[in-house]
């Protein structure tokens, strides 16, 4: 195995670090997961009020000047 440009390559396996030869942050699974029961509190809370379409600013406005009123 042969890099381009000299220096910019890991070493072999047996020669690296033990920080090295550990899991990579990266790959999924490797983080630490939050199991605690407080982090879901209030989420419930958050949406209750809210309307799933709100109506529009100026939809009173337009329903009132083009509405035909005699």
């Amino acid at each position: 195995m042969s890099a381009p440009n000299a220096g910019r390559q890991s070493p072999d396996p047996e020669r690296q670090a033990p920080e090295q030869q550990s899991a990579h942050p990266g790959q999924p699974g490797s983080g630490k997961l939050d199991n605690s029961k407080q982090k879901d509190e209030g989420k419930e809370d958050q949406t209750a009020g809210l309307e799933s379409n709100p109506k529009h600013i100026l939809e009173d406005h337009a329903h009132t000047t083009t509405s035909k009123t005699t």
